[in-house]
């Protein structure tokens, strides 16, 4: 393993360790062999995730494709900052970008294409983010959206809390949408990640 190997794992550790412990969402076990996997197969030169948080995720895919660019969009202004303080101490900050603001905003002003899209930022927006980001795909683009299924509300005949009808109802459509117009595989480990690539034409 080289140096900048075990140093950014270090990193990742401490990362994860503070996360924790600030209740600051990172991305489960279970789901990062499912993006590490989405990752290998489409070999993408130029990432785009919508929500940092503290760049975990950001990091991670930084770390399986060296040879990546990586835009990250964080809606919170302190999360971008912790988030670029970390990719500065991994020494990323040349290959990963992290934008802050409203990414309803922030996207048209992104220069794609993108061939590899994550969602994890807000539930009820994932719809919203994705038809605002199709123009900037690449035709091999593959989108990667984690907490699909969201706490079994998604798919199924669970009753839904008020509170997350809305989130519960918008996720319902965006997976509606993504599996109408996409090729799609739901993986339920875990909170449920999508992968999904454009249909082959005839």
């Amino acid at each position: 393993m080289k140096y900048t190997d075990r140093h950014n794992h270090s990193i990742l550790e401490e990362l994860e360790e503070k996360a924790l412990m600030e209740h600051i969402p990172i991305i489960r076990k279970t789901e990062r062999q499912i993006l590490k996997k989405a990752l290998e197969q489409a070999k993408p030169n130029k990432i785009l995730e919508i929500g940092t948080a503290w760049g975990y995720s950001a990091l991670l895919m930084a770390e399986w494709c060296p040879w990546a660019c990586i835009d990250t969009l964080e809606l919170d202004q302190d999360r971008a900052e912790k988030a670029r303080e970390y990719i500065k101490e991994a020494g990323c900050q040349d290959r990963i970008r992290c934008i802050a603001g409203d990414a309803a905003h922030t996207i048209p002003q992104m220069q794609g294409p993108y061939d590899f899209l994550y969602l994890d930022g807000p539930k009820g927006q994932y719809l919203r983010h994705m038809k605002a980001v199709e123009p900037l795909l690449s035709a091999r683009a593959v989108t990667a959206a984690d907490n699909v299924l969201f706490r079994g509300w998604v798919e199924g005949t669970l009753q839904i809390p008020r509170r997350f009808r809305t989130i519960a109802v918008r996720m319902r459509a965006y997976v509606a949408y993504m599996k109408e117009n996409y090729e799609t595989d739901i993986y339920p480990d875990g909170d449920g990640m999508m992968i999904a690539w454009r249909k082959k034409t005839e």
